[in-house]
């Protein structure tokens, strides 16, 4: 989930609505895994990889652009916020994953990344 959603804020502006799900979908299979079958693990990773690399090869534009300036007084609190003040499911589900990778490892790069992100979905 790291690499789509660090992935997204250098591509996702070829099209925001479609290459959020390259991040949202391997984070969702990411939560169910705990109560799934163990034996049905690997398709649910093949799935969610094979989901992002479709997206991402339909849509992606050639050629990355510039990431933001990493801004330190950004919180991940601030993104949700922006995410629900939108009011788009794809900035909210987007903002929630991306929440769940910077949960793991903080990284003000990719959080001003994904603010600028969350704020493209609202054009």
């Amino acid at each position: 989930m790291r690499a789509a959603a660090e992935r997204h804020g250098s591509y996702g502006y070829g099209n925001p609505v479609m290459l959020v799900h390259a991040v949202t979908a391997p984070n969702a299979v990411m939560r169910v895994l705990p109560v799934l079958p163990e034996a049905m693990w690997p398709a649910s990773l093949a799935a969610a990889w094979a989901a992002t690399a479709a997206v991402t090869a339909a849509y992606a534009p050639a050629e990355p652009r510039l990431l933001p300036q990493p801004r330190p007084d950004l919180t991940i609190a601030e993104l949700a916020d922006r995410a629900v003040a939108i009011g788009d499911p794809h900035a909210i589900k987007y903002a929630d994953a991306v929440a769940d990778v910077l949960a793991a490892a903080p990284d003000p790069a990719l959080l001003s990344a994904a603010v600028r992100s969350v704020d493209e979905l609202a054009d």
